[in-house]
């Protein structure tokens, strides 16, 4: 069977209050379940989180921040995103 697959980015959104209240984490889990959701009626069956590490290579305006004494974005971080599959 062939499968199509939709890699997505989630990023919750909460407040400095909600971090206080000890509310974040259920806030998270609930936008974290409405994706989930939206995307099962779609059709799309979670598959998994996955972490993937992105280069950020340094361009000619970051040379130009690094001669003002001024750190650029350039670098490794990690993402984590879901990956979604259905079949075709």
């Amino acid at each position: 069977m062939e499968y199509q697959y939709k890699v997505v980015n989630f990023e919750a959104t909460v407040t400095t209050a909600d971090v206080r209240n000890k509310k974040a984490a259920t806030k998270v889990c609930a936008q974290l379940e409405i994706m989930l959701q939206e995307s099962a009626r779609d059709g799309w069956e979670l598959q998994g989180q996955y972490e993937f590490s992105v280069d950020v290579k340094a361009g000619c305006f970051d040379a130009i921040l690094g001669l003002l004494g001024k750190s650029s974005e350039a670098g490794v971080f990690k993402i984590y995103q879901l990956v979604f599959k259905k079949p075709m």
